[in-house]
């Protein structure tokens, strides 16, 4: 199966429990709570009231929802996510908390965004990136960015020593075993797969600095144990 079909059956599968099983593995993993992480993500984003804000991959439209009641934003929120099922979640979530004037969703890829070059100030990704081919969606960022226009990123970081001949094969069949005993085969080979795609903070920098990003900032996150790489906390400007 093609990793992107792998990533909208699991997702597709996920989408009625997504906030409940998100919040059950931050809290196990690092010891988050979901919606905890997303508040606090956008307490330390510089947000303006005419912000035209782009949120990446977004699940079931929290960061949209959480922005329309925290800030006076004088555009819609326009939010993307890859997955139907995932998207006509966030749909039903934004029409039962009555904004649907207010945040725009589309179904569409991080790697092939439908926007104009220049059409945000402001892009957020809440962990997501690390199911993302990050040289493409970086490039597409880039693309739908404005000059000065600002980007905020939240993830799962990698270690150094992830990339130790051996060591990278060895988490991601931990990672299969664990994904494919809690949840399901699809669920376990997004997971599996999705390895080669986490950053280090010093990969997060090179890599923004590679497409043209400037005032780069990687945060390391409090985690709950020492021996799981800590969640990071990315901003840049184009």
């Amino acid at each position: 199966m093609k990793e992107r079909e792998n990533i909208i059956e699991t997702f597709s599968e996920l989408s009625p429990r997504y906030e409940e099983v998100v919040d059950l593995e931050l809290v196990t993993f690092w010891g988050w709570h979901y919606h905890d992480f997303i508040d606090f993500m956008l307490n330390r984003t510089q947000i303006t009231s005419s912000d035209k804000i782009l949120d990446i991959a977004t699940g079931t439209g929290v960061v949209p929802r959480k922005l329309i009641h925290r800030e006076e934003l004088h555009h819609p929120v326009n939010g993307f996510d890859i997955t139907f099922k995932m998207l006509s979640n966030a749909k039903k979530k934004v029409k039962d908390a009555e904004i649907t004037d207010k945040v725009n969703l589309t179904c569409a890829s991080a790697m092939q965004m439908p926007y104009k070059n220049s059409s945000f100030s402001l892009v957020i990704c809440a962990l997501a990136t690390h199911h993302m081919n990050v040289d493409e969606m970086l490039s597409e960022i880039h693309r739908v960015l404005e000059d000065n226009g600002k980007l905020v990123m939240a993830d799962v970081g990698a270690s150094p020593l992830w990339k130790i001949p051996g060591v990278s094969f060895l988490i991601s069949v931990l990672g299969f075993i664990y994904f494919l005993f809690k949840e399901n085969l699809s669920r376990a080979l997004a997971e599996a797969m999705s390895l080669k795609n986490i950053r280090t903070d010093a990969d997060w920098i090179a890599d923004l600095t590679k497409w043209g990003f400037s005032e780069i900032q990687v945060e390391k996150l409090d985690s709950k144990y020492k021996w799981i790489p800590s969640p990071l906390f990315i901003k840049a400007k184009k």
